[in-house]
């Protein structure tokens, strides 16, 4: 009986520096933005006419979204996020601009910079590069050598869509969000998609919704509301399961 307690309380013990070492796992939250460009629409970048609208902001929903993620579900994550400031305060990442995609300093890509909406300082980078790429110019691999002591990274991004209604009368709006996970090696650990459709809705004309960014606005709120209410106690099952391996 001496034994086998002592072989219990050995593999409780071993469990439990199992579990501490994995959640001593650091990951740097590089990126976290939203896109203003809705999709469902039909149109394409250059007709959305909400991209380039000042007055649909999208900037406060994006930030308290970034502050309700890291301070409501990162603390059910197997690991650790690295503190902001550390990440922002790195002046290679403040200079960076992705390779894969474009310098959204220059001509006619500064749209890019209006397109996609930043929490905290962030920048924008992609998260989801297609394998041919090359490695020196995948974000996520770019991003490890500026963080050596992160274990991965993350990337999180937010994206809306109007869903038809009322036989094509309305809209309503769909909002998504998007979690894109790479280990220490650069290799994708988890991709992970969830959405949440707005209780509101909006006029259509055609099939076309009115883009109004009084109306419209409220909508990617509430979607967004939605979204979140849907992941409480969901969201942090569902990236244990996935970063098993990480």
């Amino acid at each position: 009986m001496k034994k086998l307690n002592v072989k219990v309380a050995a593999c409780a013990m071993l469990m439990l520096l199992s579990c501490t070492v994995f959640a001593q796992k650091k990951i740097a939250l590089v990126t976290f933005y939203s896109d203003k460009k809705i999709g469902g629409t039909g149109l394409g970048t250059a007709a959305e006419s909400l991209i380039n609208d000042p007055s649909f902001n999208l900037k406060p929903l994006v930030d308290k979204s970034y502050e309700r993620f890291v301070n409501d579900f990162a603390k059910d994550f197997p690991f650790q996020l690295m503190d902001n400031n550390e990440i922002i305060s790195n002046e290679e990442y403040k200079n960076y601009h992705s390779k894969f995609l474009v310098d959204t300093t220059k001509g006619f890509n500064k749209m890019a910079g209006i397109q996609y909406v930043t929490a905290k300082d962030l920048i924008y980078a992609y998260g989801d590069n297609p394998g041919f790429v090359k490695e020196e110019n995948r974000d996520q691999c770019n991003f490890l050598k500026m963080f050596p002591t992160a274990d991965g990274t993350l990337f999180v991004t937010m994206d809306y869509e109007f869903e038809s209604r009322l036989m094509g009368l309305g809209a309503g709006i769909t909002a998504y969000l998007n979690m894109f996970m790479y280990d220490k090696k650069c290799d994708k650990v988890f991709r992970i998609r969830e959405y949440g459709k707005s209780k509101g809705k909006v006029a259509a004309v055609a099939g076309i919704p009115v883009m109004d960014p009084k109306k419209i606005q409220p909508l990617c709120e509430d979607a967004t509301e939605v979204l979140f209410e849907e992941l409480k106690g969901k969201l942090g099952k569902i990236v244990k399961k996935s970063a098993k391996n990480l």
